[in-house]
């Protein structure tokens, strides 16, 4: 239990720090929705990416935001125990000493309820979990096999430095993946027959890579196993999607020589052959996801409607995003750590709750 408690500490913490993350991305879209930049999808999409470095970067941010309290005239701390403790040794809070030592080490005693095996519900609900997990786990290899015995088996068209352009009967909408080395953009072959949709579908798959989207959906797919049941990975990864799309339309028809309403138009033939067949699903970037193909259309025509006002760069709203995000995220992770049982000011509870069981047992005598 020693060696595996600073583990589930860590994946505890990660999951509150997602949710918190999750709270601060839906109010800033909440705001971002009545401003000017409500259609601003490619800064939307890197403002998310920052949140998301900020998650996986919320250790360090949490240790700086530590060390700062340090050396502030205060010298104070954010962890939310600590502060706890300060204010009920100041009288701020008026409980018995064995309540509130309690109440403060309630994470620690649901911990050892997890590991001491004397809850059969506990036992059943954690081996559901590690099942439900496994299956995911199965399944993200399964659509990799999938799609990489798709790659393996589709014509090389085309090679640049960094990418093959790859052609397969196998598919009906184009896709980006990567491999250990290379990327890779499957195009179905019957667009051979039709260069004006080949050129879109390239254009939109390619810039796909370009922002790094393949890499960031393969990151949310391989966490998917240990983060399933959290509804705030379920919203992030919702979120990361619809953006990454609007964002990846608007860079496209951005660019010159894309025009928006022959792109739109090669957009709406592809959602109806995604209604009709499958896609894959996963370690991938397809032009739909077949099945919210209606809803996700008319998210993506309104977007391209309002590309060409937006301006996709927005360097101060992201910069600013992302300062504050580090220092929410920061703030929170550092707040929720668990902190040393034997600091002063816990020695000093130890004493007032030693002192209160001793004057309840002598009352008791």
């Amino acid at each position: 239990m020693t060696a595996v408690k600073p583990v589930l500490d860590a994946y505890l913490e990660l999951n509150l720090v997602l949710g918190l993350a999750t709270l601060v991305w839906l109010a800033a879209r909440g705001i971002l929705s009545r401003t000017s930049f409500s259609h601003g999808f490619v800064a939307q999409l890197r403002a998310l990416k920052a949140l998301c470095l900020c998650v996986v970067l919320s250790p360090v941010l949490a240790l700086g935001v530590s060390v700062l309290a340090t050396h502030t005239p205060a010298k104070g701390t954010v962890a939310i125990g600590d502060i706890a403790v300060a204010a009920y040794l100041r009288g701020d809070i008026a409980m018995p000493a064995t309540q509130f030592e309690a109440l403060l080490n309630t994470r620690q005693r649901w911990v050892d309820v997890l590991f001491s095996g004397d809850h059969p519900v506990v036992l059943v609900i954690l081996a559901l979990l590690a099942l439900a997990a496994l299956i995911y786990t199965l399944r993200v290899i399964r659509d990799g096999l999938s799609i990489r015995e798709t790659v393996n088996t589709s014509f090389l068209w085309r090679r640049s430095a960094k990418v093959d352009i790859r052609l397969s009967d196998r598919i009906a909408v184009p896709f980006a993946v990567r491999g250990l080395r290379r990327r890779h953009v499957v195009l179905p072959s019957h667009l051979l027959d039709s260069p004006h949709e080949m050129r879109f579908a390239l254009a939109h798959e390619l810039q796909h890579i370009r922002a790094g989207d393949v890499e960031w959906e393969l990151g949310f797919e391989l966490l998917r196993p240990l983060l399933f049941w959290n509804p705030a990975y379920l919203v992030l990864k919702y979120q990361f999607d619809r953006l990454r799309e609007l964002a990846c339309d608007q860079s496209v028809v951005a660019r010159k020589g894309i025009d928006t309403q022959d792109y739109t138009s090669c957009l709406l033939d592809y959602c109806a052959r995604t209604v009709v067949r499958g896609s894959p699903r996963v370690l991938n970037v397809a032009l739909v996801t077949g099945g919210k193909a209606k809803r996700v259309l008319r998210q993506r025509v309104i977007a391209l409607a309002d590309a060409p006002s937006v301006n996709s760069s927005m360097p101060f709203m992201f910069l600013g995003l992302t300062i504050l995000f580090a220092l929410v995220l920061g703030l929170g992770a550092a707040s929720i750590q668990q902190t040393e049982d034997w600091s002063h000011d816990r020695l000093m509870l130890s004493t007032v709750v030693n002192l209160e069981r001793l004057e309840a047992r002598n009352q008791g005598n």
